[in-house]
């Protein structure tokens, strides 16, 4: 999915949009870090959201089916999208996708 930002700004920042409806008023409530080396099937997953940390090695939900990944978890104010924010590490490539998830 391509990346949808609201109109250049001043500064560095832009505005991410949603994905499903291009709102302009997404929240993050959720970040998920994903560490384990080239191809483990074992390694580290850290979740902070709603207040909370925790630490387990539940490598499901890595965006990365062979290294580092993050997950940033949205919602949106206008429609009931849920998108979220991947950052993906695969052979030396780090990718970016955005998917809304309802």
């Amino acid at each position: 999915m391509v990346l949808k930002f609201e109109g250049l700004t001043a500064g560095p920042a832009r505005t991410l949009l949603c994905p499903s409806c291009a709102c302009n008023y997404i929240h993050h409530d959720k970040i998920e870090v994903f560490e384990r080396e080239p191809d483990a099937e074992t390694g580290l997953h850290v979740t902070v959201g709603n207040g909370n940390a925790s630490i387990d090695n539940a490598l499901n939900a890595n965006p990365s089916s062979r290294r580092h990944g993050v997950n940033i978890h949205f919602w949106c104010e206008d429609c009931d999208a849920k998108p979220v924010l991947s950052i993906i590490q695969h052979k030396g490539h780090t990718r970016v996708d955005f998917k809304s998830k309802k």
